[in-house]
């Protein structure tokens, strides 16, 4: 009897240690499918997505679901600050998630450098790390820092609030193999993000490039254009004095004796008059080269202003047999340091071009007056005026007003773009102005630039170039 109950002893001890067994084997079982389940939702994230902030949600919330942490959290790290840049968490409050990243250079960073797989309870955890875990109202917490060719690119943490955790071997090995599948999660969606954005950049480049192709091209074309139409011009303009001259030529080489005295002297007055257009039209293409080119000199020189007005009145008086030529300046009027015969050529443009529109009878005034640094230097006169729409255009390269006037006086138009560029040399600026009434009031500010003076004293007083 004795012996029959110490078998039957056994064979319940044998039982309870086998039942004992299986439930820790089907613990370690369902453990391993847990844990596949987490590589799995892993890599089907990886699989599915390069959207980071869903990569990083799906990882917090695979630790919860998967491996049963009740809080968990993922951060991804700046690249060039290494301070957490984007995260997702799962039970933790925003408070104990905001206290977590508050310590992660203090607490944080050292654990991770430290150990692939880290983990603290609060049992045999040091006092910052005790207040730290209570404060989260953990009772255990695992820190998996994520690598990415062994530069840290992030962390993910799991944390109990009960149960003290006691890891295996296997355990460790499964939590370094988890980490490094999110890794690559998260440096694939940021490499994907950095091609992305590398070739929005490129698409973009190309998409500057293409318009700036058809800048080019659509300008060049423009330039293709603007050189027919100057060659056209120059060869009408060229040609038209040279036929008047050829004419006369031959008119008087031939016809010599023939031609009365009166006759002759009207002919050669013509000859004089084409040979000075022509003349003037070579010295304007010769002034747009040198000026584009960058070869167009200054000689400063002290000047009176008023003398200079005067001397182009005397020369385009001629032409003005009807007109009356005035200028106005103040007795004080200062004296400016600028190139003389470059100031004279701007005027002549000026009044010249006034003196085309002016009706008989009419009056051209050139006055002058004191502004800030410099002076302001004005030629009005009564003629028709320029609409505001082309007020602006005026100074363009050939661009001539489109009425009878112009239709009968042909020309390069290239004075008021001359005349812009001279100015600009000088420190200043021209504009025109136009009533709706008519008249143009031609307007250009010259600073005094007594710095630019050479070889003499800036306050020493000097009489205008004549």
């Amino acid at each position: 009897m004795r012996k029959a109950y110490e078998e039957l002893d056994r064979t319940a001890r044998t039982l309870i240690r086998t039942d004992y067994l299986l439930h820790r084997a089907n613990e370690r079982f369902d453990q391993q499918i847990s844990q596949l389940h987490a590589l799995h939702r892993i890599g089907s994230t990886i699989n599915s997505t390069f959207d980071l902030e869903l990569i990083l949600s799906g990882i917090s919330e695979s630790m919860a679901k998967d491996l049963d942490f009740e809080k968990s959290g993922i951060v991804f790290l700046d690249r060039n600050s290494q301070r957490p840049l984007q995260s997702a968490y799962t039970g933790f409050s925003s408070a104990e998630y905001r206290l977590l990243l508050d310590n992660f250079e203090e607490l944080l960073v050292p654990a991770l450098l430290q150990e692939d797989v880290y983990l603290q309870t609060s049992t045999v955890a040091p006092a910052a790390w005790g207040r730290f875990l209570g404060a989260l109202s953990v009772s255990s917490l695992l820190l998996m820092p994520m690598r990415f060719k062994a530069r840290l690119i992030g962390f993910i943490v799991g944390a109990r609030t009960h149960v003290t955790l006691r890891l295996t071997e296997a355990e460790r090995r499964f939590y370094a193999m988890y980490a490094t599948q999110a890794s690559s999660a998260v440096e694939n969606s940021r490499l994907y993000e950095a091609l992305g954005q590398a070739n929005l950049t490129l698409e973009e480049n190309v998409q500057e490039r293409t318009r700036n192709l058809v800048e080019a091209n659509e300008r060049l074309r423009e330039l293709d254009q603007v050189k027919s139409n100057f060659i056209s011009l120059v060869s009408h303009e060229l040609r038209t004095p040279l036929t008047a001259i050829k004419g006369f030529i031959v008119t008087l080489y031939h016809y010599d004796k023939e031609i009365p005295e009166e006759k002759r002297r009207v002919y050669l007055s013509v000859l004089n008059e084409e040979t000075d257009r022509l003349t003037r039209l070579i010295n304007e293409l010769l002034d747009i080269s040198r000026i584009e080119s960058g070869r167009m000199e200054i000689q400063w020189r002290r000047i009176a202003v008023p003398q200079i007005v005067q001397r182009v009145y005397d020369t385009l008086s001629v032409k003005a047999t009807n007109i009356r030529l005035i200028h106005n300046f103040p007795e004080n009027f200062p004296h400016l340091v600028a190139d003389p015969d470059k100031l004279e050529q701007v005027l002549v443009n000026l009044v010249g071009n006034a003196l085309r529109y002016a009706p008989p009878q009419s009056t051209i005034a050139v006055t002058g007056r004191r502004a800030n640094e410099g002076v302001i230097l004005e030629v009005k006169d009564e003629g028709p005026g320029i609409a505001f729409a082309e007020q602006e255009r005026v100074f363009d390269k050939f661009y001539r007003l489109d009425n009878e006037i112009n239709r009968k006086n042909p020309g390069t138009g290239l004075g008021l773009p001359i005349c812009r560029a001279l100015v600009n040399l000088h420190g200043g600026k021209i504009w025109v102005e136009s009533e709706a009434t008519g008249g143009c009031r031609f307007l250009f500010t010259l600073p005094l630039n007594l710095d630019k003076e050479s070889g003499r004293e800036a306050d020493a007083p000097q009489e205008a170039v004549s």
